[in-house]
């Protein structure tokens, strides 16, 4: 187990996928981990209903294992559409219910807890 320094940069809150009636929100990231350095990689936040209640789905792909990522994520997110800080840059109207279209920069770092893919040999 070791630590990956993770850098949130921005949020695109509003992409539309596959089915237009449930937008997306994109996260922009960098990762270090084991002397490796991955930048401007994105993860989808989903905000889904299951079993009647509201949750988030977290799809990412990372070169290693964090389990604590989703939740990282998350956090970023309310971070960022909840009740923010000047440290917050919106590209679009500031204060906008409704963003479209628009990202939203805030840098964010955060170190988890991690662990290298378990691979297996052929």
């Amino acid at each position: 187990m070791g630590t990956a320094n993770f850098v949130f940069h921005g949020l695109f809150p509003d992409v539309i996928n596959d089915d237009p009636a449930k937008p997306v929100a994109k996260v922009l990231f960098d990762v270090e981990f084991e002397g490796q350095f991955h930048s401007h990689l994105l993860a989808e936040i989903e905000l889904i209903e299951e079993q009647g209640e509201a949750m988030f789905e977290v799809r990412r792909d990372l070169p290693f294992e964090c389990d604590a990522f989703a939740e990282a994520a998350v956090q970023y997110y309310q971070y960022i559409m909840g009740g923010q800080k000047s440290k917050v840059s919106h590209s679009g109207p500031k204060g906008a219910s409704i963003l479209t279209h628009n990202v939203v920069r805030a840098e964010w770092p955060v170190q988890l807890e991690a662990s290298p893919l378990n691979r297996v040999a052929n």
